[in-house]
């Protein structure tokens, strides 16, 4: 098995939408204006506690490519209130959930998920 490139998993604080249900289309536009279309979340938080660094408000999980993930905080640094209130390296069991979220995605021949990012460069 390759070893997996280092990810990292951020906390990014959400827009709730008129119904008190999470803005998907604001978060992936934010997303993609911080990292470009390389990273893959989940509306919950499914192999970690929400950070307590967030407050209480609601964040969700959002994992990719430890080069983007520095590019999405660096871009973020200027806004107010910041959207990434918390990041961390993911470990190598974590790492492997988030394939299965992939593979729930993005399910390939060889019973693994390919990430938005291999995705790209397939």
């Amino acid at each position: 098995m390759p070893v997996e490139q280092p990810l990292r998993c951020l906390a990014v604080r959400v827009v709730l939408d008129d119904a008190g249900e999470i803005d998907g289309i604001e978060l992936e536009t934010f997303l993609n204006s911080a990292a470009g279309p390389q990273w893959l979340s989940t509306t919950e938080w499914l192999f970690v506690d929400p950070p307590a660094e967030a407050g209480g408000e609601i964040t969700v999980p959002v994992v990719m490519p430890e080069a983007m993930a520095v590019r999405a905080v660096l871009a973020d640094l200027t806004n107010e209130p910041r959207r990434i209130v918390f990041d961390h390296a993911t470990t190598p069991s974590e790492t492997r959930k988030w394939r299965w979220v992939a593979f729930q995605i993005a399910p390939s021949s060889d019973g693994q998920g390919r990430f938005p990012w291999e995705r790209l460069d397939a």
